[in-house]
Protein backbone atom coordinates (compact mmCIF):
# COMPACT_ATOMS: atom_id res chain seq x y z
CA UNK A 1 0.00 0.00 0.00
CA UNK A 2 2.88 2.24 0.92
CA UNK A 3 4.12 1.84 -2.87
CA UNK A 4 0.82 2.28 -4.82
CA UNK A 5 -0.69 4.95 -6.15
CA UNK A 6 -4.32 5.84 -4.37
CA UNK A 7 -5.86 5.02 -8.22
CA UNK A 8 -4.86 1.47 -7.66
CA UNK A 9 -6.00 0.94 -4.28
CA UNK A 10 -9.16 -0.79 -5.36
CA UNK A 11 -7.88 -2.80 -8.20
CA UNK A 12 -5.26 -3.87 -5.24
CA UNK A 13 -8.34 -4.64 -3.01
CA UNK A 14 -9.66 -7.20 -5.51
CA UNK A 15 -7.28 -10.05 -4.20
CA UNK A 16 -9.00 -9.36 -0.58
CA UNK A 17 -12.04 -11.51 -1.78
CA UNK A 18 -9.25 -13.86 -2.46
CA UNK A 19 -7.07 -14.14 0.16
CA UNK A 20 -7.13 -16.86 2.61
CA UNK A 21 -5.54 -15.49 5.85
CA UNK A 22 -7.89 -12.65 6.29
CA UNK A 23 -8.22 -12.66 10.24
CA UNK A 24 -11.03 -10.85 12.15
CA UNK A 25 -11.34 -8.74 15.24
CA UNK A 26 -11.68 -9.69 18.09
CA UNK A 27 -11.42 -13.30 18.02
CA UNK A 28 -8.86 -13.55 15.50
CA UNK A 29 -10.95 -15.77 13.37
CA UNK A 30 -9.66 -16.07 9.56
CA UNK A 31 -12.92 -16.39 7.25
CA UNK A 32 -13.53 -15.80 3.65
CA UNK A 33 -14.32 -12.18 2.58
CA UNK A 34 -17.81 -12.53 2.16
CA UNK A 35 -17.99 -14.44 5.65
CA UNK A 36 -15.85 -11.22 7.07
CA UNK A 37 -18.33 -9.18 5.31
CA UNK A 38 -21.39 -9.97 7.54
CA UNK A 39 -18.82 -10.85 10.60
CA UNK A 40 -17.01 -7.16 10.07
CA UNK A 41 -18.80 -4.59 12.62
CA UNK A 42 -21.48 -2.63 11.81
CA UNK A 43 -19.12 0.62 12.25
CA UNK A 44 -16.13 -0.90 10.62
CA UNK A 45 -18.50 -1.72 7.46
CA UNK A 46 -18.99 2.27 7.71
CA UNK A 47 -15.93 2.96 7.27
CA UNK A 48 -15.42 2.01 3.92
CA UNK A 49 -16.06 5.01 1.55
CA UNK A 50 -14.98 4.09 -1.36
CA UNK A 51 -12.06 6.13 -3.28
CA UNK A 52 -12.67 9.08 -2.04
CA UNK A 53 -10.22 9.41 0.77
CA UNK A 54 -7.48 7.61 -0.90
CA UNK A 55 -5.74 10.21 -1.95
CA UNK A 56 -5.34 12.02 1.36
CA UNK A 57 -4.62 9.27 3.16
CA UNK A 58 -1.96 8.56 0.48
CA UNK A 59 -0.31 11.88 0.84
CA UNK A 60 -0.28 10.94 4.73
CA UNK A 61 2.38 8.42 3.59
CA UNK A 62 3.95 10.10 1.75
CA UNK A 63 4.28 13.18 4.16
CA UNK A 64 5.52 10.85 7.01
CA UNK A 65 8.22 8.63 5.50
CA UNK A 66 9.40 11.68 4.33
CA UNK A 67 10.00 13.02 7.50
CA UNK A 68 11.61 9.58 8.61
CA UNK A 69 13.73 9.21 5.68
CA UNK A 70 14.95 12.63 6.72
CA UNK A 71 15.26 12.37 10.04
CA UNK A 72 17.06 8.87 9.83
CA UNK A 73 19.71 10.43 6.80
CA UNK A 74 20.27 13.45 9.34
CA UNK A 75 20.93 11.24 11.97
CA UNK A 76 23.37 9.46 10.03
CA UNK A 77 23.41 6.61 12.08
CA UNK A 78 26.73 3.97 11.77
CA UNK A 79 24.88 1.02 12.62
CA UNK A 80 21.02 0.54 11.67
CA UNK A 81 19.09 -2.46 13.71
CA UNK A 82 16.07 -3.58 11.54
CA UNK A 83 13.63 -5.42 13.39
CA UNK A 84 11.34 -6.95 11.36
CA UNK A 85 10.02 -10.65 10.21
CA UNK A 86 9.97 -12.89 7.11
CA UNK A 87 7.42 -14.30 5.21
CA UNK A 88 8.22 -16.97 2.77
CA UNK A 89 11.32 -15.25 1.47
CA UNK A 90 14.37 -17.05 3.71
CA UNK A 91 12.17 -18.95 6.35
CA UNK A 92 10.39 -22.27 5.85
CA UNK A 93 9.11 -24.79 7.92
CA UNK A 94 12.41 -26.35 7.37
CA UNK A 95 13.97 -23.93 9.35
CA UNK A 96 11.42 -21.58 11.37
CA UNK A 97 13.50 -19.91 14.31
CA UNK A 98 11.68 -17.25 16.82
CA UNK A 99 14.49 -14.31 17.07
CA UNK A 100 17.66 -14.84 14.22
CA UNK A 101 20.63 -12.29 13.45
CA UNK A 102 21.52 -12.19 10.13
CA UNK A 103 25.42 -10.70 10.67
CA UNK A 104 27.61 -11.87 7.19
CA UNK A 105 29.88 -9.29 5.78
CA UNK A 106 26.65 -8.14 3.24
CA UNK A 107 23.50 -9.11 1.88
CA UNK A 108 22.10 -9.00 -1.59
CA UNK A 109 19.36 -6.92 -2.28
CA UNK A 110 17.71 -7.54 -5.37
CA UNK A 111 14.76 -6.38 -7.21
CA UNK A 112 11.35 -8.74 -6.81
CA UNK A 113 9.93 -10.20 -9.72
CA UNK A 114 6.06 -8.92 -9.89
CA UNK A 115 3.59 -11.42 -8.87
CA UNK A 116 2.52 -13.22 -12.58
CA UNK A 117 -1.00 -13.74 -10.87
CA UNK A 118 -1.57 -9.97 -10.35
CA UNK A 119 -2.51 -6.90 -11.65
CA UNK A 120 0.50 -5.84 -13.66
CA UNK A 121 0.57 -1.90 -12.51
CA UNK A 122 -0.27 -3.30 -8.91
CA UNK A 123 2.33 -6.07 -9.15
CA UNK A 124 5.19 -4.03 -10.68
CA UNK A 125 4.62 -1.19 -7.85
CA UNK A 126 4.38 -3.01 -5.09
CA UNK A 127 7.77 -5.24 -6.24
CA UNK A 128 9.54 -1.69 -6.98
CA UNK A 129 8.68 -0.79 -3.65
CA UNK A 130 11.23 -3.15 -1.92
CA UNK A 131 13.66 -2.60 -4.39
CA UNK A 132 14.39 -1.37 -7.44
CA UNK A 133 18.14 -1.88 -8.27
CA UNK A 134 20.84 -4.34 -7.52
CA UNK A 135 22.65 -3.49 -4.33
CA UNK A 136 25.06 -4.95 -2.15
CA UNK A 137 23.90 -3.83 1.38
CA UNK A 138 26.92 -3.29 3.75
CA UNK A 139 26.27 -5.08 7.31
CA UNK A 140 27.24 -4.36 10.80
CA UNK A 141 29.21 -7.31 10.94
CA UNK A 142 31.54 -6.93 14.14
CA UNK A 143 28.24 -5.46 16.25
CA UNK A 144 26.26 -8.73 14.89
CA UNK A 145 28.16 -11.12 16.44
CA UNK A 146 28.43 -9.12 19.44
CA UNK A 147 24.69 -9.14 19.65
CA UNK A 148 24.27 -12.73 18.95
CA UNK A 149 26.76 -13.08 21.77
CA UNK A 150 25.01 -10.66 24.47
CA UNK A 151 21.53 -12.17 23.67
CA UNK A 152 22.47 -15.72 24.08
CA UNK A 153 24.47 -14.56 27.35
CA UNK A 154 21.21 -12.94 28.54
CA UNK A 155 18.80 -15.74 28.21
CA UNK A 156 17.74 -15.53 24.52
CA UNK A 157 18.52 -18.48 22.38
CA UNK A 158 18.81 -16.71 19.25
CA UNK A 159 19.45 -18.20 15.85
CA UNK A 160 22.20 -16.50 13.89
CA UNK A 161 23.44 -17.18 10.46
CA UNK A 162 26.26 -15.61 7.59
CA UNK A 163 25.77 -16.13 4.42
CA UNK A 164 22.83 -17.53 2.45
CA UNK A 165 22.05 -20.78 0.96
CA UNK A 166 20.45 -20.03 -2.38
CA UNK A 167 17.93 -20.88 -4.07
CA UNK A 168 15.16 -20.35 -0.98
CA UNK A 169 11.72 -22.01 -1.30
CA UNK A 170 9.41 -24.16 0.48
CA UNK A 171 6.26 -24.28 2.67
CA UNK A 172 4.79 -22.61 5.02
CA UNK A 173 1.36 -24.12 6.68
CA UNK A 174 -0.93 -21.24 8.27
CA UNK A 175 -1.98 -22.66 11.77
CA UNK A 176 -4.80 -19.77 12.12
CA UNK A 177 -8.10 -20.10 14.16
CA UNK A 178 -11.12 -20.45 12.74
CA UNK A 179 -14.05 -20.87 14.07
CA UNK A 180 -14.11 -24.72 14.31
CA UNK A 181 -10.49 -25.01 15.16
CA UNK A 182 -7.53 -23.83 12.75
CA UNK A 183 -6.93 -23.41 8.76
CA UNK A 184 -5.30 -26.06 7.06
CA UNK A 185 -3.53 -23.33 4.39
CA UNK A 186 -0.30 -24.14 3.16
CA UNK A 187 1.36 -21.96 0.83
CA UNK A 188 4.45 -23.38 -1.21
CA UNK A 189 7.43 -21.19 -2.83
CA UNK A 190 9.22 -22.71 -5.37
CA UNK A 191 12.96 -22.44 -5.20
CA UNK A 192 14.60 -18.96 -6.68
CA UNK A 193 16.68 -16.19 -5.81
CA UNK A 194 15.82 -14.40 -2.79
CA UNK A 195 18.07 -11.36 -1.70
CA UNK A 196 16.86 -9.42 1.22
CA UNK A 197 13.41 -10.06 2.71
CA UNK A 198 10.87 -6.99 1.89
CA UNK A 199 10.97 -5.75 5.45
CA UNK A 200 14.51 -4.90 5.80
CA UNK A 201 14.75 -3.89 1.76
CA UNK A 202 11.46 -1.48 2.03
CA UNK A 203 13.82 0.59 4.71
CA UNK A 204 16.85 0.40 2.39
CA UNK A 205 15.03 1.59 -0.48
CA UNK A 206 12.84 4.03 1.07
CA UNK A 207 14.67 5.72 4.15
CA UNK A 208 17.73 5.10 2.79
CA UNK A 209 17.03 6.05 -0.67
CA UNK A 210 19.44 2.98 -2.29
CA UNK A 211 22.39 4.06 -0.68
CA UNK A 212 22.52 2.72 2.54
CA UNK A 213 25.17 2.69 5.78
CA UNK A 214 25.65 -0.50 7.30
CA UNK A 215 22.50 -2.77 8.69
CA UNK A 216 21.98 -5.48 10.78
CA UNK A 217 19.10 -7.63 10.38
CA UNK A 218 16.86 -8.66 13.59
CA UNK A 219 14.12 -11.24 12.56
CA UNK A 220 11.12 -12.34 14.35
CA UNK A 221 9.15 -14.94 13.49
CA UNK A 222 5.77 -12.92 14.26
CA UNK A 223 3.62 -14.61 11.77
CA UNK A 224 3.68 -18.15 11.67
CA UNK A 225 2.23 -20.59 15.02
CA UNK A 226 3.23 -22.56 16.81
CA UNK A 227 6.77 -20.29 17.56
CA UNK A 228 5.59 -17.22 17.76
CA UNK A 229 6.65 -14.79 20.30
CA UNK A 230 4.77 -13.43 22.85
CA UNK A 231 4.28 -9.77 23.57
CA UNK A 232 5.93 -9.91 26.73
CA UNK A 233 9.23 -11.86 25.15
CA UNK A 234 9.22 -9.59 22.35
CA UNK A 235 9.11 -6.42 24.56
CA UNK A 236 11.92 -8.53 26.28
CA UNK A 237 13.73 -9.09 23.34
CA UNK A 238 13.60 -5.22 22.24
CA UNK A 239 14.74 -4.64 26.22
CA UNK A 240 17.69 -6.47 25.36
CA UNK A 241 18.65 -5.36 21.97
CA UNK A 242 18.59 -1.99 23.93
CA UNK A 243 20.84 -2.91 26.63
CA UNK A 244 23.22 -4.55 23.99
CA UNK A 245 23.82 -1.11 22.24
CA UNK A 246 24.35 0.74 25.61
CA UNK A 247 26.85 -2.01 26.82
CA UNK A 248 28.82 -2.12 22.93
CA UNK A 249 32.15 -0.32 23.57
CA UNK A 250 32.73 -0.47 19.98
CA UNK A 251 32.61 3.60 18.23
CA UNK A 252 29.51 4.93 16.18
CA UNK A 253 25.94 5.91 16.74
CA UNK A 254 23.23 3.16 16.51
CA UNK A 255 19.51 3.40 15.31
CA UNK A 256 16.89 0.72 15.83
CA UNK A 257 14.04 0.45 13.05
CA UNK A 258 10.72 -1.89 13.35
CA UNK A 259 9.13 -2.43 9.72
CA UNK A 260 5.87 -4.09 9.55
CA UNK A 261 2.27 -3.81 10.87
CA UNK A 262 0.04 -2.42 12.33
CA UNK A 263 -2.84 -4.13 11.48
CA UNK A 264 -3.57 -6.03 8.23
CA UNK A 265 -5.26 -7.64 5.82
CA UNK A 266 -7.84 -6.61 8.33
CA UNK A 267 -8.38 -3.76 10.13
CA UNK A 268 -8.04 -3.29 13.85
CA UNK A 269 -8.26 0.34 15.40
CA UNK A 270 -8.88 -0.97 18.61
CA UNK A 271 -5.69 -2.85 18.68
CA UNK A 272 -4.10 -0.18 16.83
CA UNK A 273 -5.14 2.64 19.20
CA UNK A 274 -4.58 0.65 22.09
CA UNK A 275 -0.94 -0.10 21.13
CA UNK A 276 0.23 3.14 19.46
CA UNK A 277 -0.87 4.68 23.23
CA UNK A 278 0.84 2.48 25.39
CA UNK A 279 4.18 3.31 23.09
CA UNK A 280 3.08 7.34 23.47
CA UNK A 281 2.67 6.65 27.44
CA UNK A 282 5.62 4.43 28.14
CA UNK A 283 2.87 1.97 29.25
CA UNK A 284 4.84 -1.37 29.29
CA UNK A 285 2.62 -3.35 31.12
CA UNK A 286 -0.18 -3.20 28.27
CA UNK A 287 2.96 -3.71 25.81
CA UNK A 288 3.61 -6.96 26.96
CA UNK A 289 -0.12 -8.13 27.46
CA UNK A 290 -1.50 -7.29 24.08
CA UNK A 291 -4.17 -10.11 23.27
CA UNK A 292 -2.48 -13.01 21.47
CA UNK A 293 -5.87 -13.72 19.82
CA UNK A 294 -5.78 -10.26 17.75
CA UNK A 295 -2.16 -11.06 16.14
CA UNK A 296 -2.83 -13.61 13.78
CA UNK A 297 -1.93 -13.51 10.26
CA UNK A 298 -0.15 -9.82 8.83
CA UNK A 299 -1.61 -7.96 12.10
CA UNK A 300 0.86 -9.93 14.30
CA UNK A 301 4.05 -7.48 12.51
CA UNK A 302 2.80 -5.33 15.61
CA UNK A 303 5.16 -7.31 17.56
CA UNK A 304 7.99 -5.65 15.84
CA UNK A 305 6.43 -2.37 17.26
CA UNK A 306 6.65 -3.92 20.75
CA UNK A 307 10.09 -4.88 20.46
CA UNK A 308 10.99 -1.56 19.30
CA UNK A 309 8.62 0.24 22.47
CA UNK A 310 10.60 -2.09 24.59
CA UNK A 311 13.85 -0.89 23.21
CA UNK A 312 12.99 2.59 23.46
CA UNK A 313 11.66 3.06 26.70
CA UNK A 314 14.64 0.75 27.90
CA UNK A 315 16.79 3.87 26.02
CA UNK A 316 14.57 6.37 27.76
CA UNK A 317 13.58 7.70 24.34
CA UNK A 318 10.23 9.52 24.06
CA UNK A 319 7.92 8.74 20.68
CA UNK A 320 6.30 11.40 18.52
CA UNK A 321 3.95 9.87 16.72
CA UNK A 322 3.88 11.38 13.56
CA UNK A 323 0.65 9.85 11.88
CA UNK A 324 -1.70 6.96 11.80
CA UNK A 325 -4.22 5.80 9.16
CA UNK A 326 -6.68 3.31 9.44
CA UNK A 327 -7.61 2.94 5.23
CA UNK A 328 -10.50 0.75 4.39
CA UNK A 329 -10.54 -0.49 1.02
CA UNK A 330 -13.92 -2.93 1.31
CA UNK A 331 -16.91 -3.51 3.09
CA UNK A 332 -15.34 -6.34 4.66
CA UNK A 333 -13.03 -3.81 6.91
CA UNK A 334 -10.40 -5.05 4.77
CA UNK A 335 -6.95 -2.71 4.50
CA UNK A 336 -4.87 -2.10 7.41
CA UNK A 337 -3.64 0.29 9.79
CA UNK A 338 -0.52 2.00 9.23
CA UNK A 339 1.19 4.45 11.82
CA UNK A 340 4.71 5.84 11.50
CA UNK A 341 6.48 7.48 14.41
CA UNK A 342 9.71 8.01 15.84
CA UNK A 343 11.29 8.50 18.42
CA UNK A 344 14.50 10.96 19.95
Amino acid sequence: MLSLRPELWLTYAEGDKRNPELAFPPHGWVMPFDEGVQYAADTAREKFKGEAPFPAQAEAFKRSLDTLATTLQTTNPDITVIISDDQDEWFFEDNMPRFAVYWGESVPMRPRQPNPAGHPEVSKAISEGYGDIELEVPIAHEFGRYLVEYLSDNDFDVTHFTHLAQPYGGQVKRRYPTRTGETDIVRTTQPREQGLPHGFAFIVKRFFNNQPRPILPVFQNTCYPPNQPTPKRSYQFGQAIARAVSAWDGPGRVAIVASGGLSHFVVDEELDRCLLKALEDGDAETLQSLPRERLYSATSESLNWVALGGAMLEANLKMELLDYVPVYRSPAATGGGWAFARWQ
